[in-house]
Protein backbone atom coordinates (compact mmCIF):
# COMPACT_ATOMS: atom_id res chain seq x y z
CA UNK A 1 0.00 0.00 0.00
CA UNK A 2 1.64 3.44 -0.90
CA UNK A 3 2.01 5.84 1.66
CA UNK A 4 0.23 8.67 2.06
CA UNK A 5 1.30 11.90 1.32
CA UNK A 6 1.31 14.38 4.06
CA UNK A 7 -0.29 17.94 3.76
CA UNK A 8 2.13 20.11 3.33
CA UNK A 9 3.22 17.39 0.37
CA UNK A 10 -0.55 18.52 -0.84
CA UNK A 11 0.59 21.60 -0.20
CA UNK A 12 3.43 22.01 -2.41
CA UNK A 13 2.20 20.16 -5.10
CA UNK A 14 -1.29 22.35 -5.70
CA UNK A 15 1.68 25.19 -5.52
CA UNK A 16 3.59 23.18 -8.47
CA UNK A 17 0.61 23.31 -10.37
CA UNK A 18 -0.34 27.09 -10.05
CA UNK A 19 3.19 28.11 -11.18
CA UNK A 20 2.84 25.50 -13.93
CA UNK A 21 -0.37 27.30 -15.37
CA UNK A 22 0.94 30.62 -14.96
CA UNK A 23 4.22 29.86 -17.27
CA UNK A 24 1.48 28.97 -19.54
CA UNK A 25 -0.34 31.97 -19.07
CA UNK A 26 2.87 33.67 -19.89
CA UNK A 27 4.04 31.81 -23.05
CA UNK A 28 0.15 32.69 -24.53
CA UNK A 29 0.39 35.96 -23.71
CA UNK A 30 4.04 36.44 -24.99
CA UNK A 31 2.81 34.59 -28.28
CA UNK A 32 0.30 36.83 -28.52
CA UNK A 33 2.49 39.78 -28.66
CA UNK A 34 4.87 38.41 -31.35
CA UNK A 35 1.86 37.81 -33.63
CA UNK A 36 0.39 41.11 -32.52
CA UNK A 37 3.92 42.96 -33.69
CA UNK A 38 4.47 40.65 -36.73
CA UNK A 39 0.84 41.78 -38.11
CA UNK A 40 1.65 45.36 -37.03
CA UNK A 41 5.23 44.61 -38.96
CA UNK A 42 3.12 43.65 -42.02
CA UNK A 43 0.81 46.56 -42.06
CA UNK A 44 3.37 49.09 -42.10
CA UNK A 45 5.41 47.86 -44.85
CA UNK A 46 2.48 47.43 -46.81
CA UNK A 47 1.43 51.29 -45.63
CA UNK A 48 5.08 51.72 -47.03
CA UNK A 49 4.65 50.14 -50.28
CA UNK A 50 1.42 52.05 -50.82
CA UNK A 51 2.96 55.10 -50.04
CA UNK A 52 5.97 54.64 -52.81
CA UNK A 53 3.22 54.21 -55.06
CA UNK A 54 1.83 57.72 -54.75
CA UNK A 55 3.51 60.51 -56.71
CA UNK A 56 5.78 62.90 -54.66
CA UNK A 57 3.11 66.06 -55.40
CA UNK A 58 0.95 63.78 -53.34
CA UNK A 59 2.97 62.82 -50.45
CA UNK A 60 4.06 66.86 -50.01
CA UNK A 61 -0.01 67.24 -50.23
CA UNK A 62 -0.59 64.50 -47.49
CA UNK A 63 2.33 66.21 -45.52
CA UNK A 64 0.80 69.73 -46.17
CA UNK A 65 -2.40 68.79 -44.77
CA UNK A 66 -1.11 67.22 -41.50
CA UNK A 67 1.07 70.46 -40.88
CA UNK A 68 -2.19 72.83 -41.46
CA UNK A 69 -4.16 70.38 -39.22
CA UNK A 70 -1.26 70.52 -35.91
CA UNK A 71 -0.49 73.98 -36.56
CA UNK A 72 -4.64 74.72 -36.11
CA UNK A 73 -4.43 72.54 -33.24
CA UNK A 74 -1.43 74.46 -31.67
CA UNK A 75 -3.24 77.54 -32.69
CA UNK A 76 -6.35 76.96 -30.87
CA UNK A 77 -4.30 75.41 -27.67
CA UNK A 78 -2.64 79.11 -27.57
CA UNK A 79 -5.57 80.62 -27.77
CA UNK A 80 -7.49 78.61 -24.89
CA UNK A 81 -4.02 79.11 -22.61
CA UNK A 82 -4.42 83.20 -23.32
CA UNK A 83 -7.88 83.04 -22.43
CA UNK A 84 -7.03 81.64 -19.36
CA UNK A 85 -4.39 83.40 -18.56
CA UNK A 86 -6.27 86.63 -18.96
CA UNK A 87 -8.67 85.59 -16.58
CA UNK A 88 -5.98 84.84 -14.29
CA UNK A 89 -4.36 87.97 -14.47
CA UNK A 90 -7.74 89.97 -14.28
CA UNK A 91 -8.66 88.24 -11.11
CA UNK A 92 -5.64 88.65 -9.53
CA UNK A 93 -5.55 92.03 -10.36
CA UNK A 94 -8.88 92.29 -8.54
CA UNK A 95 -7.57 90.59 -5.82
CA UNK A 96 -4.46 93.13 -5.81
CA UNK A 97 -6.91 96.00 -5.61
CA UNK A 98 -9.11 94.94 -3.35
CA UNK A 99 -6.13 94.18 -0.83
CA UNK A 100 -4.54 97.89 -1.42
CA UNK A 101 -8.11 99.44 -0.64
CA UNK A 102 -8.49 97.84 2.93
CA UNK A 103 -5.64 98.34 3.67
CA UNK A 104 -5.44 101.81 3.17
CA UNK A 105 -9.09 102.13 4.66
CA UNK A 106 -7.58 100.46 7.78
CA UNK A 107 -10.28 97.84 7.59
CA UNK A 108 -9.87 95.56 10.74
CA UNK A 109 -9.41 91.69 9.96
CA UNK A 110 -11.57 88.78 11.42
CA UNK A 111 -8.72 88.03 13.48
CA UNK A 112 -8.19 91.90 14.90
CA UNK A 113 -11.90 92.24 15.67
CA UNK A 114 -11.66 88.89 18.00
CA UNK A 115 -8.54 89.82 19.85
CA UNK A 116 -9.99 93.91 20.27
CA UNK A 117 -13.19 91.94 21.85
CA UNK A 118 -12.93 91.46 25.59
CA UNK A 119 -15.56 88.99 25.80
CA UNK A 120 -17.15 88.63 29.33
CA UNK A 121 -19.19 85.33 30.64
CA UNK A 122 -20.95 83.56 28.31
CA UNK A 123 -24.70 84.09 29.04
CA UNK A 124 -23.96 88.06 28.16
CA UNK A 125 -21.68 87.10 24.82
CA UNK A 126 -25.69 86.41 23.19
CA UNK A 127 -27.18 89.54 24.17
CA UNK A 128 -24.43 91.88 23.04
CA UNK A 129 -23.81 90.29 19.29
CA UNK A 130 -27.58 90.18 19.18
CA UNK A 131 -27.27 94.47 20.10
CA UNK A 132 -24.30 94.78 17.56
CA UNK A 133 -26.64 93.44 15.02
CA UNK A 134 -29.27 95.82 15.37
CA UNK A 135 -27.14 98.74 15.32
CA UNK A 136 -25.02 97.46 12.27
CA UNK A 137 -24.86 99.97 9.29
CA UNK A 138 -26.61 98.33 6.55
CA UNK A 139 -25.80 99.46 2.81
CA UNK A 140 -28.75 101.08 0.86
CA UNK A 141 -30.49 98.54 -1.85
CA UNK A 142 -30.17 100.11 -5.29
CA UNK A 143 -33.75 99.89 -6.67
CA UNK A 144 -32.67 101.23 -10.09
CA UNK A 145 -31.81 99.05 -12.58
CA UNK A 146 -31.69 95.45 -11.64
CA UNK A 147 -28.15 94.05 -10.68
CA UNK A 148 -27.37 90.19 -10.45
CA UNK A 149 -24.80 90.92 -8.18
CA UNK A 150 -25.59 89.73 -4.17
CA UNK A 151 -25.51 93.02 -1.97
CA UNK A 152 -21.90 92.85 -0.07
CA UNK A 153 -22.96 92.16 3.42
CA UNK A 154 -19.70 90.29 3.91
CA UNK A 155 -17.58 93.87 3.81
CA UNK A 156 -20.01 95.32 6.45
CA UNK A 157 -20.38 92.67 9.01
CA UNK A 158 -17.65 91.71 11.17
CA UNK A 159 -17.49 88.63 14.16
CA UNK A 160 -17.77 89.80 17.61
CA UNK A 161 -17.66 86.40 19.09
CA UNK A 162 -14.93 85.06 21.37
CA UNK A 163 -12.70 82.03 20.32
CA UNK A 164 -14.58 78.58 20.55
CA UNK A 165 -13.46 75.21 21.95
CA UNK A 166 -15.03 73.83 18.35
CA UNK A 167 -12.85 74.49 15.58
CA UNK A 168 -15.38 74.35 12.82
CA UNK A 169 -16.68 77.52 14.58
CA UNK A 170 -13.50 79.67 13.76
CA UNK A 171 -14.27 83.02 12.35
CA UNK A 172 -11.97 82.29 9.70
CA UNK A 173 -14.22 79.67 8.30
CA UNK A 174 -17.83 80.93 8.67
CA UNK A 175 -18.87 85.32 9.29
CA UNK A 176 -21.78 86.57 10.66
CA UNK A 177 -24.00 86.57 7.18
CA UNK A 178 -23.47 82.09 7.16
CA UNK A 179 -21.45 83.03 3.61
CA UNK A 180 -18.23 82.15 2.07
CA UNK A 181 -16.11 85.00 3.39
CA UNK A 182 -13.69 84.59 -0.19
CA UNK A 183 -16.28 85.67 -2.47
CA UNK A 184 -16.08 89.22 -1.09
CA UNK A 185 -12.69 89.16 -1.94
CA UNK A 186 -13.44 89.39 -5.86
CA UNK A 187 -15.86 92.37 -5.96
CA UNK A 188 -18.47 91.74 -8.26
CA UNK A 189 -17.72 87.87 -9.14
CA UNK A 190 -22.05 87.08 -9.71
CA UNK A 191 -22.45 89.80 -12.11
CA UNK A 192 -23.37 90.24 -15.36
CA UNK A 193 -20.51 92.95 -15.69
CA UNK A 194 -17.97 90.76 -14.62
CA UNK A 195 -18.72 87.51 -16.78
CA UNK A 196 -20.16 88.38 -19.91
CA UNK A 197 -19.71 92.53 -20.04
CA UNK A 198 -18.02 95.03 -22.03
CA UNK A 199 -14.26 93.67 -20.77
CA UNK A 200 -14.61 90.02 -21.31
CA UNK A 201 -16.10 90.71 -24.73
CA UNK A 202 -13.11 92.72 -25.70
CA UNK A 203 -10.94 90.31 -24.20
CA UNK A 204 -12.41 87.31 -25.96
CA UNK A 205 -12.47 89.21 -29.28
CA UNK A 206 -8.79 90.24 -29.03
CA UNK A 207 -7.66 86.33 -28.48
CA UNK A 208 -10.43 85.22 -31.75
CA UNK A 209 -8.56 87.91 -34.17
CA UNK A 210 -5.30 87.07 -33.33
CA UNK A 211 -6.54 83.68 -34.20
CA UNK A 212 -7.81 84.59 -37.20
CA UNK A 213 -5.05 86.56 -38.71
CA UNK A 214 -2.96 83.70 -37.74
CA UNK A 215 -5.01 80.73 -39.41
CA UNK A 216 -5.97 83.65 -42.35
CA UNK A 217 -9.72 83.00 -41.80
CA UNK A 218 -11.52 86.10 -43.53
CA UNK A 219 -13.64 86.11 -39.67
CA UNK A 220 -13.19 86.04 -36.30
CA UNK A 221 -15.47 83.61 -34.79
CA UNK A 222 -17.27 85.43 -31.87
CA UNK A 223 -19.67 84.54 -29.28
CA UNK A 224 -22.48 85.85 -31.87
CA UNK A 225 -22.36 83.99 -34.84
CA UNK A 226 -25.56 86.04 -36.16
CA UNK A 227 -22.90 89.22 -35.71
CA UNK A 228 -20.23 87.24 -37.70
CA UNK A 229 -22.53 86.93 -40.49
CA UNK A 230 -23.14 90.82 -40.34
CA UNK A 231 -19.95 91.85 -40.15
CA UNK A 232 -18.38 89.17 -42.88
CA UNK A 233 -21.59 90.84 -45.21
CA UNK A 234 -20.31 93.83 -44.14
CA UNK A 235 -17.40 93.92 -44.94
CA UNK A 236 -17.34 92.10 -48.54
CA UNK A 237 -20.13 94.67 -49.77
CA UNK A 238 -17.93 97.34 -48.71
CA UNK A 239 -15.18 96.10 -50.25
CA UNK A 240 -16.72 95.34 -53.68
CA UNK A 241 -18.34 98.67 -53.84
CA UNK A 242 -14.91 100.40 -53.38
CA UNK A 243 -13.52 98.02 -56.27
CA UNK A 244 -16.85 99.31 -58.17
CA UNK A 245 -15.78 102.85 -57.88
CA UNK A 246 -18.21 104.07 -55.28
CA UNK A 247 -18.08 107.69 -53.79
CA UNK A 248 -19.90 108.00 -50.71
CA UNK A 249 -19.22 111.55 -50.37
CA UNK A 250 -21.93 112.67 -53.63
CA UNK A 251 -25.35 113.01 -52.23
CA UNK A 252 -26.28 110.88 -55.58
CA UNK A 253 -23.76 107.89 -54.75
CA UNK A 254 -25.27 107.83 -50.85
CA UNK A 255 -29.24 107.15 -52.85
CA UNK A 256 -28.23 104.60 -54.21
CA UNK A 257 -26.39 102.52 -51.65
CA UNK A 258 -29.51 101.13 -50.59
CA UNK A 259 -29.97 98.63 -53.10
CA UNK A 260 -27.08 96.67 -52.54
CA UNK A 261 -27.54 96.57 -48.68
CA UNK A 262 -31.22 95.20 -49.41
CA UNK A 263 -30.10 93.03 -51.78
CA UNK A 264 -27.67 91.66 -49.20
CA UNK A 265 -29.34 91.85 -46.11
CA UNK A 266 -32.49 89.50 -48.39
CA UNK A 267 -29.78 86.85 -49.53
CA UNK A 268 -28.58 87.00 -46.01
CA UNK A 269 -32.02 86.20 -44.36
CA UNK A 270 -33.42 84.11 -47.26
CA UNK A 271 -30.19 81.79 -46.54
CA UNK A 272 -29.47 81.55 -43.08
CA UNK A 273 -33.45 82.47 -41.90
CA UNK A 274 -36.13 81.63 -44.18
CA UNK A 275 -38.97 81.94 -41.87
CA UNK A 276 -38.25 85.41 -40.85
CA UNK A 277 -38.38 86.49 -44.60
CA UNK A 278 -42.28 85.62 -43.67
CA UNK A 279 -41.93 88.52 -40.97
CA UNK A 280 -39.38 91.17 -42.96
CA UNK A 281 -42.27 90.95 -46.15
CA UNK A 282 -45.44 91.70 -44.28
CA UNK A 283 -43.80 94.01 -41.36
CA UNK A 284 -42.38 96.29 -44.47
CA UNK A 285 -39.44 96.48 -41.37
CA UNK A 286 -37.09 98.72 -44.07
CA UNK A 287 -34.99 100.20 -40.56
CA UNK A 288 -32.60 97.36 -40.89
CA UNK A 289 -31.35 98.73 -44.43
CA UNK A 290 -31.03 102.28 -43.27
CA UNK A 291 -29.35 101.06 -40.22
CA UNK A 292 -26.51 98.87 -42.41
CA UNK A 293 -26.24 101.79 -44.83
CA UNK A 294 -25.29 104.18 -42.02
CA UNK A 295 -22.78 101.69 -40.49
CA UNK A 296 -21.09 101.12 -43.97
CA UNK A 297 -21.25 104.76 -44.77
CA UNK A 298 -21.42 106.76 -41.74
CA UNK A 299 -22.63 110.54 -42.86
CA UNK A 300 -25.44 113.35 -42.20
CA UNK A 301 -27.43 111.92 -45.23
CA UNK A 302 -27.19 107.99 -44.25
CA UNK A 303 -28.02 108.93 -40.53
CA UNK A 304 -30.95 111.00 -41.23
CA UNK A 305 -32.29 108.43 -42.77
CA UNK A 306 -32.22 106.26 -39.53
CA UNK A 307 -35.38 105.91 -37.62
CA UNK A 308 -35.31 107.47 -34.16
CA UNK A 309 -35.41 104.42 -32.38
CA UNK A 310 -32.49 103.03 -34.28
CA UNK A 311 -29.67 106.00 -33.71
CA UNK A 312 -27.01 104.58 -31.64
CA UNK A 313 -26.53 105.89 -27.89
CA UNK A 314 -23.83 106.81 -26.14
CA UNK A 315 -23.02 103.35 -24.50
CA UNK A 316 -23.34 101.86 -27.94
CA UNK A 317 -20.33 104.35 -30.07
CA UNK A 318 -18.17 103.79 -26.29
CA UNK A 319 -17.84 100.09 -26.18
CA UNK A 320 -17.07 97.85 -28.47
CA UNK A 321 -20.14 94.74 -28.79
CA UNK A 322 -21.79 92.23 -31.27
CA UNK A 323 -23.44 93.65 -34.32
CA UNK A 324 -26.79 92.02 -33.38
CA UNK A 325 -27.74 94.39 -30.24
CA UNK A 326 -27.63 97.08 -32.72
CA UNK A 327 -30.55 95.67 -34.94
CA UNK A 328 -33.09 96.21 -31.41
CA UNK A 329 -35.42 99.30 -31.39
CA UNK A 330 -35.00 99.82 -27.98
CA UNK A 331 -32.40 102.08 -27.23
CA UNK A 332 -32.54 100.94 -23.10
CA UNK A 333 -32.63 97.08 -24.06
CA UNK A 334 -29.36 97.55 -26.61
CA UNK A 335 -27.77 99.55 -23.65
CA UNK A 336 -28.06 97.19 -20.88
CA UNK A 337 -27.40 94.21 -23.66
CA UNK A 338 -24.12 95.66 -23.97
CA UNK A 339 -23.49 95.98 -20.42
CA UNK A 340 -24.64 92.71 -18.85
CA UNK A 341 -24.15 90.47 -22.10
CA UNK A 342 -21.90 91.64 -24.59
CA UNK A 343 -19.74 88.15 -24.06
CA UNK A 344 -22.81 86.34 -23.36
CA UNK A 345 -22.82 83.18 -25.31
CA UNK A 346 -26.81 83.22 -26.06
CA UNK A 347 -26.42 86.46 -26.98
CA UNK A 348 -28.57 85.62 -30.29
CA UNK A 349 -30.86 83.81 -28.67
CA UNK A 350 -31.83 86.58 -26.17
CA UNK A 351 -32.31 88.90 -29.29
CA UNK A 352 -34.34 86.66 -31.45
CA UNK A 353 -36.48 86.44 -28.44
CA UNK A 354 -36.54 90.36 -27.98
CA UNK A 355 -37.81 90.91 -31.71
CA UNK A 356 -40.54 88.21 -30.81
CA UNK A 357 -41.12 89.99 -27.72
CA UNK A 358 -42.38 92.90 -30.49
CA UNK A 359 -46.27 93.92 -29.67
CA UNK A 360 -49.22 95.91 -30.35
CA UNK A 361 -51.43 97.64 -27.75
CA UNK A 362 -55.01 97.54 -28.64
CA UNK A 363 -58.44 97.72 -27.23
CA UNK A 364 -59.97 93.75 -27.27
CA UNK A 365 -63.37 94.84 -27.50
CA UNK A 366 -62.22 96.14 -31.17
CA UNK A 367 -60.29 92.64 -32.20
CA UNK A 368 -63.27 90.05 -30.48
CA UNK A 369 -66.82 90.20 -30.74
CA UNK A 370 -68.18 90.76 -27.27
CA UNK A 371 -65.37 91.65 -25.60
CA UNK A 372 -64.59 93.59 -22.57
CA UNK A 373 -62.88 96.75 -23.33
CA UNK A 374 -59.89 96.73 -21.77
CA UNK A 375 -56.22 97.08 -22.76
CA UNK A 376 -54.32 94.16 -24.46
CA UNK A 377 -51.60 93.22 -26.23
CA UNK A 378 -50.43 91.17 -29.20
CA UNK A 379 -47.32 89.65 -30.77
CA UNK A 380 -46.43 90.26 -33.80
CA UNK A 381 -44.89 87.41 -35.01
CA UNK A 382 -48.48 85.89 -33.79
CA UNK A 383 -50.43 87.49 -36.63
CA UNK A 384 -47.94 86.86 -39.10
CA UNK A 385 -47.35 83.40 -38.35
CA UNK A 386 -51.70 82.68 -38.61
CA UNK A 387 -51.19 84.78 -41.75
CA UNK A 388 -48.51 82.87 -43.37
CA UNK A 389 -50.88 79.89 -43.24
CA UNK A 390 -52.91 81.45 -45.99
CA UNK A 391 -52.94 80.35 -49.66
CA UNK A 392 -53.61 82.62 -52.84
CA UNK A 393 -54.67 85.74 -52.95
CA UNK A 394 -54.35 87.69 -49.74
CA UNK A 395 -57.16 90.39 -51.41
CA UNK A 396 -59.80 88.14 -51.83
CA UNK A 397 -62.43 87.60 -49.24
CA UNK A 398 -61.50 90.36 -46.68
CA UNK A 399 -62.95 90.36 -43.19
CA UNK A 400 -63.88 93.12 -40.99
CA UNK A 401 -63.19 93.25 -37.25
CA UNK A 402 -64.09 92.10 -34.69
CA UNK A 403 -63.52 88.37 -34.70
CA UNK A 404 -66.18 86.21 -33.29
CA UNK A 405 -63.64 84.72 -30.70
CA UNK A 406 -59.83 84.62 -29.60
CA UNK A 407 -59.52 81.33 -31.57
CA UNK A 408 -60.66 82.66 -35.33
CA UNK A 409 -58.23 85.70 -34.45
CA UNK A 410 -55.41 83.47 -34.65
CA UNK A 411 -56.40 80.80 -36.70
CA UNK A 412 -58.26 82.67 -39.42
CA UNK A 413 -55.56 83.72 -42.26
CA UNK A 414 -58.11 86.51 -43.48
CA UNK A 415 -58.88 87.98 -39.51
CA UNK A 416 -55.26 88.33 -38.69
CA UNK A 417 -54.37 90.00 -41.48
CA UNK A 418 -57.17 92.77 -40.65
CA UNK A 419 -55.85 92.52 -37.05
CA UNK A 420 -52.09 93.35 -38.30
CA UNK A 421 -53.38 95.82 -40.57
CA UNK A 422 -55.53 97.56 -37.80
CA UNK A 423 -52.56 97.23 -35.50
CA UNK A 424 -50.46 99.32 -37.95
CA UNK A 425 -47.92 96.84 -37.60
CA UNK A 426 -46.39 97.39 -41.14
CA UNK A 427 -45.84 101.00 -40.22
CA UNK A 428 -42.68 100.42 -38.81
CA UNK A 429 -41.01 100.28 -35.06
CA UNK A 430 -42.80 103.45 -33.80
CA UNK A 431 -46.01 101.77 -33.18
CA UNK A 432 -44.11 98.22 -31.23
CA UNK A 433 -43.35 98.05 -27.62
CA UNK A 434 -41.82 94.95 -25.68
CA UNK A 435 -43.72 91.82 -24.32
CA UNK A 436 -43.74 92.04 -20.35
CA UNK A 437 -43.04 88.14 -20.41
CA UNK A 438 -39.40 89.18 -22.08
CA UNK A 439 -38.32 90.85 -18.93
CA UNK A 440 -39.63 87.75 -16.82
CA UNK A 441 -37.00 85.96 -18.29
CA UNK A 442 -34.30 88.56 -18.80
CA UNK A 443 -34.92 90.75 -15.27
CA UNK A 444 -32.15 92.91 -15.78
CA UNK A 445 -33.20 94.59 -18.96
CA UNK A 446 -35.67 96.10 -17.51
CA UNK A 447 -36.01 99.65 -17.77
CA UNK A 448 -38.86 101.33 -15.67
CA UNK A 449 -37.94 104.95 -16.58
CA UNK A 450 -39.44 104.41 -20.23
CA UNK A 451 -42.62 103.47 -21.79
CA UNK A 452 -41.98 101.02 -23.90
CA UNK A 453 -43.46 98.57 -22.43
CA UNK A 454 -46.60 96.54 -23.22
CA UNK A 455 -49.49 97.63 -20.92
CA UNK A 456 -52.76 95.50 -20.84
CA UNK A 457 -52.78 91.69 -20.76
CA UNK A 458 -51.68 89.74 -23.55
CA UNK A 459 -53.91 88.16 -26.51
CA UNK A 460 -51.84 85.37 -27.62
CA UNK A 461 -52.46 82.03 -29.16
CA UNK A 462 -52.19 78.16 -27.76
CA UNK A 463 -48.79 78.14 -29.43
CA UNK A 464 -45.91 80.96 -30.34
CA UNK A 465 -43.40 80.43 -32.49
CA UNK A 466 -39.56 81.70 -31.68
CA UNK A 467 -37.70 83.26 -34.49
CA UNK A 468 -34.95 81.75 -35.81
CA UNK A 469 -31.20 82.79 -35.76
CA UNK A 470 -28.09 82.00 -37.96
CA UNK A 471 -25.82 78.83 -37.45
CA UNK A 472 -22.26 79.88 -36.88
CA UNK A 473 -20.08 80.91 -40.46
CA UNK A 474 -18.62 78.18 -42.12
CA UNK A 475 -15.96 78.67 -45.29
CA UNK A 476 -19.12 77.14 -47.95
CA UNK A 477 -21.20 79.57 -46.56
CA UNK A 478 -18.57 82.58 -46.69
CA UNK A 479 -17.75 81.78 -50.71
CA UNK A 480 -21.42 81.75 -51.39
CA UNK A 481 -21.74 85.25 -49.63
CA UNK A 482 -18.89 86.25 -51.35
CA UNK A 483 -19.71 84.91 -55.22
CA UNK A 484 -23.55 86.32 -54.42
CA UNK A 485 -21.90 90.26 -54.07
CA UNK A 486 -19.24 89.36 -56.73
CA UNK A 487 -21.92 88.25 -59.53
CA UNK A 488 -25.31 90.81 -58.28
CA UNK A 489 -22.95 93.77 -58.46
CA UNK A 490 -21.05 92.74 -61.63
CA UNK A 491 -24.26 92.58 -63.08
CA UNK A 492 -26.10 95.07 -62.02
CA UNK A 493 -23.15 97.82 -63.03
CA UNK A 494 -22.90 96.07 -66.84
CA UNK A 495 -26.47 96.28 -67.17
CA UNK A 496 -27.04 99.90 -65.84
CA UNK A 497 -23.75 100.62 -68.11
CA UNK A 498 -24.53 98.99 -71.55
CA UNK A 499 -26.26 101.19 -74.37
CA UNK A 500 -29.99 100.67 -75.13
CA UNK A 501 -30.64 97.37 -77.54
CA UNK A 502 -27.20 96.38 -77.22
Amino acid sequence: MPPRKTAAEGDKDSSSMSEQERKRLRNRLSQQAFRRRQAERIRELSSRVNVDERSDDERMEALQRENRQLRTQLVEVQTKLSRLLASLQGISDSVSKTLDETTDNGVQTAGDAVASENCSAKTSRDEEQNIQAATLPVPPMDLGPFNGSLPDFDAQLEDATCDFDDELTSPELINVAGTNPFYAQIPNIWSFEYQTGVEPYVTAMEARQESSMILRKDWAPSNSPFSDHIQLLQSLLKSKLAASGFTPGRQASMKGIYQPVLMVLSMFNSMTRPDVMAWYAKTRFFHIIELTAWQLYPSDATFEKLHERYRPTEIQTKHPHPRVIDWIPFPSIRDRLIQLHAANPRIDEIFCEAVTGYVVESNMSELVLGAPPITVHIRVTDLITAMSSASGDESEAAVTLPAPDITTLFSSPRYARAAFRHLNMDKGASYYKIDPAFYAKYPELFDQSNDLTARGIPLRPKSQKVLTYPRPLDPSTVETYRSFIDFSMDATNTISDAPTGT
